[in-house]
């Protein structure tokens, strides 16, 4: 994933299918991974930008799920990528405890949007 596509999604400069179709490729890499017990799961980012990550990215996040733009392993894919970069600045042990939250359905269980809705309005 291209750190800009993800800085685009949050600015709203870049629809959410068009940031799902970015992902498709690694993203079913990915999953296909996951699927695998005892298999390392990869994660790729092209830190080509920068970013500071905090409660409105998140809400901006957290509201796409709920409506549907964004697939859980859409979500938990871009959240894992945002704590792996070294370009991401989370702003707030609560953000970072939330966005932990989205990653890892099979570990975390699966966020509900109700759930999502309530970590966007915090």
């Amino acid at each position: 994933m291209k750190l800009t596509s993800l800085v685009k999604l949050l600015n709203g400069e870049m629809a959410p299918a068009d940031y799902g179709r970015e992902l498709e490729s690694e993203l079913a890499i990915h999953v296909g991974a996951l699927a695998k017990k005892g298999s390392s799961t990869p994660v790729a980012v092209t830190e080509d930008s920068s970013l500071e990550f905090g409660q409105p990215q998140l809400a901006t996040l957290c509201r796409l799920y709920a409506a549907g733009a964004l697939s859980a392993a859409q979500l938990a894919y871009t959240a894992d990528v945002i704590q792996l970069s070294e370009n991401v600045h989370i702003v707030g042990e609560s953000v970072a405890e939330d966005l932990a939250g989205c990653t890892d359905p099979e570990i975390n269980g699966p966020l509900s949007p109700a759930e999502a809705l309530a970590m966007a309005g915090r």
